[in-house]
């Protein structure tokens, strides 16, 4: 059984699926530090991914060309449990949450968290810059 105690994004336990969403339905905006508000694309819609083998999703903003302007992903990777011990959950192995803008010169603004073996507390979030939307 999932623990389902782990760190997720707050729109990756929706649906599963495939699901096209309204802008209003995305706050697509949140964690966009203000002195970069100016310069993205703002998403018209969006595209909604959740995984069924794993606990991932994908969420795509695409602008009014149909192209990607928006992204956010999150995974959890679950240990096994010790099989001497079977009445334990699985563990938290790994958790990468991202979310990542594309600015109006093409370039992308990535916000990054990742957390290693349960360790919600030590997790910090950074942003880059790439010339390309994340994977």
């Amino acid at each position: 059984m999932l623990h389902e105690g782990h760190y997720t994004h707050q729109y990756f336990d929706i649906k599963p699926g495939h699901v096209r969403r309204p802008e209003a339905a995305i706050r697509w905006s949140e964690g966009l530090p203000s002195e970069w508000r100016e310069q993205v694309i703002a998403p018209l819609y969006f595209d909604h991914y959740k995984e069924y083998l794993v606990k991932a999703a994908r969420i795509l903003g695409r602008d009014e060309d149909d192209q990607a302007c928006y992204c956010a992903f999150c995974y959890v990777l679950e240990e096994e449990p010790d099989p001497t011990h079977p009445d334990r959950c699985r563990e938290l192995a790994y958790a990468e949450t991202v979310r990542a803008w594309r600015l109006r010169d093409g370039r992308w603004l990535i916000h990054r968290i990742i957390i290693h073996h349960g360790e919600q507390a030590r997790a910090r979030g950074f942003f880059s810059l790439s010339p390309f939307m994340p994977r």
